[in-house]
């Protein structure tokens, strides 16, 4: 065994697993198999390339205990919409139903554990979706019937809570049929009250002609880890759309990968996040072109402040034989303060000839003579500033079409850059 794989936290997670496994359900080679792989490559270190801007020192001294099957009622804040479900700790607060708002409802006792379980290759978080993979308690598969077609928000709220530091696992699989339409909130909180560590999946594939719209918010509280992946396959004539707001947690990453794979597949990846504090946010997007005219479009704001840091790294892969794809890239930053950092790698590859591709990136402060108008009209210094931030942001929180959660991302930051302004943080 490598000397990583025998290091404390790696060992602590593989005891915690042991204790834990016959409670998990499922087949148990497929989960051993996770721990296995988790245990192989154990946490990133300093040379890690996909983790070079972002230390896990902190996450990886901590030991987390893994959250058990509960039916504990939490307490979660008021919905967004009139359709949501609570998993609290990965696991559903109550009994699973059926059907849910347009989609049909699985879990390890109903739906197929490859389904469920399935492990994915590369990227900086493959570790880390192994050890979910292993420890999830509550995976839930959602899917949609072929044809249907729905406008209603459904909403999941992914609760984390415990007396003590707890890790959870939520793991849930999307699975849309040809020509069938959804949009899905998942909504990340925890109780504040300690630290914890989140650690989720969501894996996804649409079917010719399906179109899932996914808004994300992270807005857990200022002592919490939160570790995520994103994997979805798309295909032909799909099209995959992601609304991303990170507000929260101590330390965070995001880990989305799309695979458009079939002809005419495409993907719309936008996202604004608020590293103040001293929060430390990092996105990773990652999407392969890998059929005939399809398009990608990737498009984040990142605010940082005090201490805060943010990271952002894009990259699109046209790879051979995806003639005519479309792939834009576009990732603006503002520093609010000195002290504050964003560190931004856009990345292309291409593999094909007839293709239109571009990324574009700036960091910087706010326009001097844009504060001196809105001083001139009236408007207080940190007014003057929170305004123009907010318009910052609002180039991405425009296609955020799902009205009462753009009006919390745009409160919360309101609230948020107010009082960073007026130096009360």
């Amino acid at each position: 065994m490598s000397a990583i794989a025998s290091s404390p936290a790696t060992v602590h997670y593989r005891e915690a697993f042991a204790r834990l496994q016959p409670q998990l359900g499922g087949t148990a080679s497929l989960r051993v198999a996770a721990m296995q792989r988790f245990a192989e490559l154990g946490f990133p270190g300093a040379r890690d390339e996909a983790w070079k801007y972002t230390s896990l020192r902190r996450l990886e001294s901590r030991r987390f205990v893994p959250a058990a099957p509960t039916t504990t009622s939490v307490d979660v804040p008021p919905a967004f919409v009139a359709q949501r479900l609570v998993l609290a700790n990965g696991s559903a607060a109550g009994p699973v139903p059926a059907a849910f708002g347009g989609f049909t409802l699985g879990t390890l006792q109903t739906a197929p554990e490859d389904q469920l379980l399935r492990t994915f290759v590369g990227g900086g978080t493959e570790r880390f979706a192994a050890l979910n993979a292993a420890l999830t308690i509550g995976p839930l598969l959602l899917s949609t019937a072929a044809g249907q077609r729905s406008d209603d928000v459904v909403q999941l709220s992914l609760v984390t809570t415990g007396t003590g530091p707890t890790l959870a696992s939520p793991r849930i699989a999307v699975r849309m049929a040809p020509g069938s339409r959804a949009r899905l909130l998942l909504d990340h909180v925890d109780d504040g009250a300690h630290e914890h560590f989140t650690n989720a999946v969501l894996d996804i594939e649409l079917g010719a002609g399906a179109h899932l719209t996914l808004y994300r918010l992270q807005r857990q509280g200022e002592r919490a880890f939160h570790i995520e992946r994103i994997e979805s396959r798309v295909g032909e004539n799909a099209c995959f759309v992601l609304r991303d707001s990170q507000l929260g947690a101590a330390l965070a990453r995001l880990d989305t990968h799309v695979s458009l794979d079939g002809r005419a597949a495409g993907t719309e990846i936008t996202g604004v996040f608020l590293a103040d504090g001293s929060r430390h946010l990092d996105s990773h997007v990652l999407v392969d072109h890998r059929a005939i005219e399809t398009t990608s479009l990737q498009d984040y704001r990142g605010i940082a402040a005090n201490k805060g840091r943010g990271v952002f790294n894009g990259k699109a892969i046209v790879h051979a034989g995806a003639q005519k794809s479309n792939a834009r890239q576009v990732n603006r930053n503002l520093l609010l303060t000195p002290g504050a950092e964003i560190d931004t790698k856009p990345d292309l590859e291409i593999y094909a000839d007839d293709v239109q591709c571009s990324h574009g990136t700036t960091t910087g402060q706010l326009d001097p003579e844009a504060l001196f108008y809105l001083r001139s009209r009236g408007l207080s210094e940190p007014e003057a500033r929170s305004a123009l931030t907010r318009a910052f942001a609002g180039a991405v929180m425009a296609r955020v079409d799902e009205p009462v959660l753009a009006r919390h991302v745009h409160d919360e930051l309101d609230r948020r850059l107010v009082r960073l302004l007026e130096g009360s943080v």
